[in-house]
């Protein structure tokens, strides 16, 4: 499964190689170690999130690829469907509003899914491709050119990398092994994206410091370790290393090139905003607005409970079992299907019951 993390908002715009700084008092402190101060760039948050789901697609295609190749066509079949139902389905509203080929993408992730059937491992190689390409064209679509920016780059990084971490951390069970092999596979899809997405900025890290762009390099080192294939390892890193390397590679993308910072969730507040979006969703739902209630839906479910979900994993096991399938997907299929106004919002009680356990569970865990 994939998620979307949030980032920090900003007012006015994001710094890249210590932009705006001229403006500030102290022009090397605001610039960053081994920034240069003159250049400004705005980075839309949103477009990062759109173009971060993006790079997931082509994380999945490529498991799926490599899983073909395997011979390990139901594990192939899982990935090579995950764009079509995390990315496009959920998203096609907000990627139209920002002016993504959505025909093109849809023409793609179909394809995949469909190569992937036929088991012919050079028919997928080439729907991979495909995929590659109409979602680099979207990428740069919602971000209005912005995507070839290093900022616009860093920021779809450390976005992927946050993803990386909540997926391994549900992948990893309590002793250490891997319990969650279709996690661990979508964290090594968007770690070797990640890769890829950072070969193009690069040049950009190392001209603000060198000494930074060594400590990323060290810490790709440890995750290219902790995902050798798309079959698990027999003796997995632990949850906490690949935590720990993500979140330094996003902190020093922060400091060299300006990409937007994580933002860490508070848990009862992530819970609040779920409540709220159910508010909408059944509301809309008993107007007749079947869309957009489960647009809304999606977002829930991608951009707020996924956030939290490691955390009830570790807590509350048994809630997340029935929350997750019901906020991930059960949800937006009822009303897709046409349920009644009142199954929807039974279903939606149920939610928000397994919220208030999950989130009383998670703070007894801290």
């Amino acid at each position: 499964m994939s998620g979307i993390r949030r980032f920090a908002a900003l007012s006015m715009c994001v710094l890249i190689l210590g932009a705006c700084a001229a403006e500030e008092s102290d022009p090397e402190a605001a610039a960053g170690e081994g920034t240069d101060a003159g250049m400004a760039v705005e980075v839309d948050h949103e477009a990062v999130e759109l173009a971060t789901s993006l790079a997931q697609a082509r994380g999945h295609a490529a498991v799926a690829l490599e899983l073909v190749e395997a011979d390990d066509i139901e594990g192939a079949t899982l990935h090579g469907g995950h764009p079509l139902a995390e990315v496009l389905e959920p998203l096609q509203g907000e990627l139209e509003e920002h002016g993504a080929d959505v025909a093109a993408l849809e023409e793609a992730f179909t394809g995949l899914a469909e190569a992937v059937a036929s088991g012919d491992a050079a028919a997928v190689g080439e729907a991979v491709g495909l995929v590659d390409s109409s979602t680099v064209d979207a990428a740069t679509a919602v971000s209005e050119g912005a995507s070839e920016d290093p900022a616009f780059d860093g920021s779809v990084i450390a976005s992927l990398l946050g993803d990386v971490a909540h997926e391994y951390g549900e992948a990893v069970a309590g002793d250490g092994s891997i319990g969650l092999l279709e996690e661990y596979q979508d964290a090594y899809g968007f770690v070797n994206e990640a890769q890829t997405l950072y070969d193009e900025v690069r040049t950009a890290v190392e001209e603000a410091s060198a000494e930074e762009a060594e400590e990323i390099e060290e810490a790709f080192s440890v995750l290219t370790d902790a995902f050798p294939a798309a079959s698990a390892p027999d003796d997995p890193a632990a949850a906490e290393e690949v935590e720990e390397a993500t979140a330094l590679i996003g902190h020093e993308l922060e400091e060299t090139v300006g990409a937007l910072p994580l933002e860490d969730s508070d848990p009862e507040e992530v819970v609040a905003e779920i409540n709220t979006l159910l508010d909408e969703i059944e509301a809309l739902y008993a107007d007749g607005d079947t869309e957009e209630a489960a647009e809304l839906a999606a977002e829930a479910y991608l951009e707020n409970y996924e956030v939290i979900e490691a955390g009830v994993i570790q807590a509350a096991p048994e809630v997340n079992e029935e929350l997750e399938p019901l906020l991930g997907a059960e949800l937006r299929k009822q009303m897709q299907e046409g349920a009644s106004p009142e199954e929807i919002s039974t279903m939606i009680e149920r939610a928000r019951v397994l919220l208030d356990e999950a989130l009383a569970a998670v703070e007894e865990g801290h």
